[in-house]
């Protein structure tokens, strides 16, 4: 428990009143889709193709540094759309419901080897600028490179259960995937997978998979989400 206070302290987090939600949908939802006596699979999956043609100009005139790439633009962006819709970093953990107000993003990374995946884990990621954000990125992920060595412990088991998932897997170009997690997870995750340009339409796409917790998320907010993503990501600044 002391090391869950910690974390909890680290990441920003704060109880979530349910109350003002009562006799509403939401508090409908955040009990019903947690009891596992009613609900046997209270997880949800998505998977969409995004248009990316005006992400990447953007990217190329706006972002473009020594030490970005794409990728860490679109992920970037992405938290920054997530940052607008709480529900997303809501988290039930000991039977309580916590906001987590500057969750760690947690990158699943391909190193190959014995390691086959190690965690990249960047800590006030919702509050690093461009550059800044650009250049953790970068290096932390040299790093992992640079010694691929597995380890479990307690901050990336509570990095994963408390941050924002979001992988990528440049290789698949998957029609759909779901993702698997455990059955007390209520974090989000989202699989970026193969990106593709079509000569004839010119256009850049690429899939994205989301999983997501019923209780605290629905097919309604993940349609907001995208939507202020793709706005997001055409944003000059």
């Amino acid at each position: 428990m002391d090391d869950l206070n910690y974390y909890l302290d680290k990441y920003d987090a704060i109880p979530l009143d349910t109350e003002q939600y009562k006799n509403s949908y939401v508090g409908w939802a955040l009990d019903l889709f947690i009891d596992e006596t009613k609900i046997v699979n209270p997880y949800l999956d998505i998977t969409l193709r995004l248009d990316l043609t005006d992400a990447e100009t953007n990217y190329k005139d706006n972002f473009n540094n020594d030490y970005s790439t794409f990728t860490c633009f679109l992920i970037w962006k992405l938290l920054k759309a997530l940052k607008e819709h709480p529900p997303f970093w809501w988290r039930f953990i000991n039977q309580k419901w916590y906001q987590i107000n500057n969750p760690p993003l947690f990158c699943p990374t391909a190193v190959g080897g014995e390691a086959r995946f190690l965690p990249m884990i960047i800590n006030n990621a919702t509050k690093l600028g461009w550059l800044e954000f650009s250049e953790v990125y970068r290096n932390t992920k040299d790093s992992i490179f640079a010694n691929p060595i597995w380890f479990n412990n307690n901050e990336s088991s509570y990095a994963y259960q408390l941050g924002q998932f979001v992988g990528n897997l440049p290789g698949l170009d998957f029609l759909s995937f779901s993702i698997q997690t455990g059955r007390g997870n209520t974090q989000s995750f989202f699989y970026f997978g193969k990106r593709t340009y079509d000569n004839n339409q010119q256009r850049l796409t690429v899939p994205l998979a989301i999983k997501f917790h019923h209780s605290n998320l629905d097919p309604m907010l993940i349609e907001v989400l995208v939507k202020d993503y793709l706005a997001e990501l055409a944003k000059p600044e």
